[in-house]
């Protein structure tokens, strides 16, 4: 998705406090016309963690306290847009699937197992025996399909997870959503069967290979609509997890206590080892540093890094245990889109002039250094599946002026051209285009720099005509994938075939007939892999790896930095790990001492 602070607002498209998550997924998949199941997988002992844990502990009991700079986007999961809220929804919300502790290989949670679909058309969900919503009446199927069927109305959901009805609408006769839904029963989206209380099939308008990982997003959280509130439903959403809401007030503090009728028997993940989750919001950062620090306090809700006050200050002993701190490159990309319809970009050669003439770490320190950035040769980020370490433009990071002439050169500008970007108006923003600017410089390249607030700046990049008529040839964003696939990246950025007049997330214009179909070939391969915890032929790995060095030997689109954090925790906190599928410590692990 593309990201607050680079691109203006974890959006599906799927957010520093909040890191947007990117737009809808795109088609894609292959030929068939059946499903079929996956293994049902056992929901106990829960799943052991893939990868380091800092204090490991299985001790009950205690307050989880939580600090926030701010309140989440919306604690109603269909409405939410946010990587730590949804990470922290996970508390009093479940879904159909889920990730394995510390990895992007999904497993089932409500339902009984990762399906597979010969079509990617039709998938089977089968649902877990005993499930319970927080007062005790069962989850059935149609408590999922009328969470989804939320998605449809455009009052209540306005961005994020909205992308996932594309492929569960009619164009032809558009679903309401279910305030306006005429049938009697209000769940009358034909595209979603429930045919018993335990299944679940969803019909799609067009094939979709990745569609369990968007089965693990928000989206297909439970609702009981007797309870469902609407626009309220945010203030005291109905608890499918292992917590429940005690107490919240808009803004300023949220109160979880155990949910009794949650059964550790029907869950794979969660531990639920507190016994209350207590959440204080609206906190300067620096406040919070301070506050975990002296023990106060034992986790920073937004998991976007420490300040840099305390990133900077020597700390030792007690104050800064090697236990209270996790640095890792997340799955942020900061990266350049070139508009391929605007002279001279049109010509492929003076993309790649700009492309060779970046020098990346002189970006990684306008981002604030190596602790806050790493340089990027590729699009798709480590903690993304099938993450590749090739460079098609190798400098040592620097940028190759002489490779960047040729290529002047070879489009006929050997003395280079004016070239307006525009980036979002926050501080490392701009100075990543002053280091651009004087990349640029050296190839003869004259860089006119316009730094745009939020709104206008989403208002420009999303509008092809707009980036044409201003003569915008570049700009400098952030995108956080909507699901941990590159199909998370590339549905978005890089299919010709979904460039629109409005709301375009091409914003390159990307427009090649061999992009699209390696792309298609691509979801074919996903369509199986993601029922299983690794990619065993290799063969979904080779197809988004082909995927990704044709986007980059376009250079219409240009990697820059990945970003890192390091957030710090309290002494008092247990079970500290990274979960690359969330972009955020897994807070529906944590423990306290």
């Amino acid at each position: 998705m593309l990201i607050a602070g680079a691109v203006g607002a974890l959006a599906v498209v799927l957010p520093l406090v909040l890191i947007p998550r990117a737009d809808g997924p795109n088609e894609g998949g292959g030929p068939g016309h059946s499903t079929a199941a996956a293994a049902t997988e056992s929901a106990t002992p829960p799943l052991a963690v893939v990868g380091p844990v800092l204090s490991p502990s299985t001790a009950r009991g205690g307050t989880l306290r939580v600090a926030a700079t701010a309140d989440c986007d919306s604690w109603d999961p269909q409405r939410s847009n946010a990587d730590s809220c949804w990470a922290q929804q996970r508390w009093y919300s479940r879904q159909l699937l889920t990730y394995k502790p510390g990895t992007t290989d999904l497993i089932g949670d409500l339902a009984t197992a990762v399906p597979t679909s010969t079509d990617a058309a039709t998938w089977r969900y089968t649902l877990r025996a005993g499930l319970k919503f927080e007062d005790g009446t069962p989850i059935r199927s149609r408590d999922i399909k009328y969470g989804i069927e939320r998605l449809f109305d455009t009052q209540l959901v306005t961005a994020g997870l909205k992308g996932l009805t594309r492929y569960l609408d009619d164009p032809n006769n558009r679903y309401p959503g279910p305030y306006q839904d005429p049938s009697p029963d209000k769940l009358g989206l034909k595209s979603i069967d429930t045919p018993d209380d335990q299944t679940i099939v969803f019909h799609l308008t067009r094939p979709f290979g990745d569609w369990n990982y968007l089965m693990a997003t928000p989206a297909s959280t439970p609702v009981p609509q007797a309870k469902d509130g609407e626009a309220q439903y945010a203030d005291r959403p109905v608890s499918s997890g292992p917590y429940k809401f005690a107490f919240y007030q808009r803004g300023q503090s949220l109160t979880l206590v155990r949910n009794s009728e949650w059964d550790p028997a029907t869950d794979l993940v969660n531990t639920a080892l507190p016994d209350r989750i207590q959440v204080t919001m609206r906190l300067p950062l620096e406040t919070i540093d301070e506050q975990i620090l002296s023990g106060h306090t034992d986790v920073f809700a937004g998991q976007t890094g420490a300040s840099q006050a305390t990133l900077q200050t020597p700390l030792t002993g007690s104050a800064m245990r090697d236990n209270q701190r996790l640095t890792v490159t997340i799955g942020v990309l900061r990266l350049l889109s070139v508009t391929t319809t605007l002279t001279p970009f049109d010509n492929v050669h003076c993309r790649k002039a700009i492309a060779w003439a970046i020098d990346r770490q002189a970006q990684v320190t306008a981002r604030g250094g190596p602790e806050r950035a790493v340089a990027a040769p590729t699009l798709v980020p480590p903690p993304l599946r099938y993450h590749s370490t090739f460079d098609l433009y190798p400098s040592a990071g620097s940028g190759d002026v002489v490779q960047a002439k040729q290529e002047l050169a070879a489009c006929g500008r050997p003395d280079g051209f004016p070239v307006k970007i525009v980036v979002f108006e926050d501080s490392r923003s701009k100075s990543q285009a002053e280091a651009l600017k004087k990349s640029l410089a050296g190839i003869g390249v004259n860089l006119q720099i316009s730094a745009l607030g939020s709104d206008d700046y989403d208002a420009l990049i999303f509008s092809p005509r707009k980036m044409r008529d201003q003569g915008v040839g570049l700009a400098l964003l952030g995108y956080n994938a909507g699901w941990p696939t590159p199909a998370g990246i590339f549905t978005n950025l890089a299919d010709g075939r979904r460039i629109t007049d409005t709301d375009n997330r091409n914003i390159a214009e990307l427009s090649d007939p061999a992009v699209n179909t390696a792309m298609d070939d691509a979801f074919v391969a996903d369509m199986s892999d993601s029922a299983v915890a690794a990619d065993p032929s290799g063969t979904a790995a080779a197809r988004w790896a082909a995927v990704e060095r044709r986007v980059l030997d376009t250079a219409a689109y240009i990697p820059v930095t990945y970003d890192k954090v390091t957030n710090i925790y309290s002494s008092n906190l247990t079970n500290v790990y990274y979960q690359p599928a969330y972009d955020s410590v897994d807070f529906s692990a944590l423990g306290v001492r």
